[in-house]
């Protein structure tokens, strides 16, 4: 009897820690997991870009719109630059300037500069766009073209 408590402590001794096969299949687990919810955030975020993107590119639109107004112009011209919206009236801008609250706001969320299109090829006038995460025309996924 006394033998057999002897077993009992041994196998419970050499049962207590994990085996190294274990722990390595855990840590692949893990991993795989990891990878599949950085993968999925990865793509949340950037579809969430794009639609800040497209929200920009709206307002930097009417912002447009207003400066046109003021001006009594009826369209851009090929050379208009977004700075200007910026700008105050005694610093070159138009007579409500500036027409954006932010110097930011005329920048994608990617840090890249909107671009005008004349003529638009979405819109008959005009576009504005952003080239999406990659900066340059075209693309899929983050790295698509936004317009407005």
């Amino acid at each position: 009897m006394h033998n057999m408590n002897n077993q009992n402590k041994r196998r419970r001794r050499h049962r207590r820690g994990f085996t190294l096969v274990e722990i390595i299949v855990i840590v692949t687990i893990m991993a795989i997991l990891m990878t599949v919810v950085a993968t999925t955030l990865t793509q949340r975020f950037g579809a969430a870009k794009s639609s800040l993107a497209k929200t920009g590119a709206a307002r930097l639109n009417a912002a447009v719109q207003n400066y046109l107004i003021d001006q009594g112009l009826s369209a851009p011209s090929p050379d208009f630059e977004f700075e200007t919206l910026t700008l105050r009236s005694d610093e070159g801008g138009g007579p409500n300037g500036p027409y954006v609250e932010n110097i930011d706001h005329i920048n994608d969320p990617w840090g890249n500069p909107y671009v005008l299109v004349i003529p638009g090829e979405v819109n008959l006038t005009w576009d504005i766009m952003s080239y999406g995460e990659g900066g340059q025309p075209g693309g899929e996924g983050p790295f698509a073209d936004v317009t407005n």
